[in-house]
């Protein structure tokens, strides 16, 4: 799994507290046999866990590279 977070601050809301949080990116083959896992050990055990607030989560497919000639996607999406 390799992992990047990013840092951010949007400014104030209008009730004068901090637009601002960490934005966590996993690049990985799998979500259940990495991701998953990491979060449930971390949710059972991280003593900083009742400090954070998770707001949203998504997983979207991210196709490889493609060689020269050839094309984005195919040997995913081509018969």
């Amino acid at each position: 799994m390799l992992r990047r977070s990013w840092s951010y601050f949007d400014g104030l809301r209008q009730d004068g507290t901090p637009d601002a949080g960490t934005l966590f990116v996993a690049w990985q083959n799998d979500p259940r046999s990495a991701f998953v896992p990491v979060q449930r050990r971390l949710a059972r055990t991280d003593a900083l866990a009742r400090y954070v607030v998770h707001e949203s989560s998504a997983v979207f497919a991210v196709p490889g590279g493609a060689e020269p000639g050839d094309w984005v996607g195919r040997a995913l999406l081509a018969p």
